[in-house]
């Protein structure tokens, strides 16, 4: 499994309704995907400390299903409307089901930590898969992945909710928008608001 992420930070006068539409009707273009176990669109608006940001992420079972799509004409049309991204990656720490598994999501959270040199790494793994096995135990959640960026020493917790976060959900939240999830649950377009 590869964890694959790129984003882009939209300006404050950028039509986020119209993006909002548009990402349920192409949603499903990628829920056949070969090598993909999840895609999830995510969205947020403007805060005080973060701009508006679109970053789709990706679960590939089959990391070549990354390099081909990457090296598709759908990810050429997205270069083409927001410009060439960094794709970043992670291997996995941990990805677990919750008791929300069997439902559509329609929030995520992520949360992204630098790891210094002086970390250790063991324990650090331990703490995330002690993290993640807490996470996965907690109402609403969908599903868990904690991956490890051992080129930039990054680690990245993403949480997919079946509604609104609670107020202490570390990370960023997300309007998770469209699910394509071949084999699993596929998002119905429709947004779970709570």
């Amino acid at each position: 499994m590869l964890a694959m992420q790129y984003g882009f930070d939209l300006p404050d006068d950028f039509d986020m309704a119209a993006l909002r539409r548009r990402i349920p009707e192409i949603g499903s273009r990628f829920d056949a995907l070969p090598g993909l176990h999840l895609k999830a669109f995510l969205l947020a608006d403007r805060t005080a400390t973060a701009p508006n940001r679109y970053t789709p992420f990706y679960l590939w079972d089959d990391p070549a299903g990354a390099a081909g799509f990457v090296t598709s004409p759908d990810f050429a049309a997205v270069q083409a409307k927001y410009g060439r991204p960094v794709v970043h990656g992670w291997t996995p720490i941990a990805h677990l089901q919750g008791p929300a598994a069997g439902q559509v999501p329609g929030f995520a959270t992520q949360h992204f930590a630098d790891l210094p040199p002086t970390t250790d790494l063991v324990q650090r793994a331990a703490d995330e898969r002690a993290t993640a096995a807490a996470l996965a135990g907690t109402p609403g959640v969908h599903s868990v992945f904690t991956g490890l960026d051992a080129q930039g020493w990054q680690v990245n917790r993403t949480v997919l909710w079946s509604g609104q976060p609670p107020a202490d959900a570390e990370g960023r939240v997300f309007e998770l928008l469209y699910l394509s999830a071949p084999g699993g649950v596929r998002s119905s377009g429709a947004v779970a608001k709570a």
